[in-house]
């Protein structure tokens, strides 16, 4: 399994339409073939940051969920709204 955690912040101003555009990303991610599970979170006390966890069977689906059409809208969607690159972490799945 490949566990990824992105954090990413949104200009000022720009955490809600961020937001919207991530409500209409999520359901489509979910229907990605490998994809395990993607929940995006806001940081209680900023609201311009946001916390992707994304699950996939393994590094083809990863690979996959970047070649999309539908990430490829977001990103589109949301060119200009964050201040800087989202910092990646990899995770390892405590068992």
């Amino acid at each position: 399994m490949v566990i990824i955690m992105a954090t990413l912040k949104a200009n000022e101003g720009q955490g809600d339409t961020v937001a919207e555009e991530f409500k209409k990303l999520v359901p489509k991610i979910l229907k990605d073939p490998g994809t395990v599970g993607y929940m995006v979170a806001r940081v209680a006390n900023d609201p311009n940051k946001f916390i992707v966890i994304e699950q996939y069977e393994n590094r083809e689906a990863l690979q996959f969920h970047g070649q999309t059409e539908h990430f490829k809208a977001f990103n589109a969607a949301t060119r200009g709204m964050f201040a800087g690159r989202a910092e990646i972490q990899v995770l390892n799945k405590v068992e």
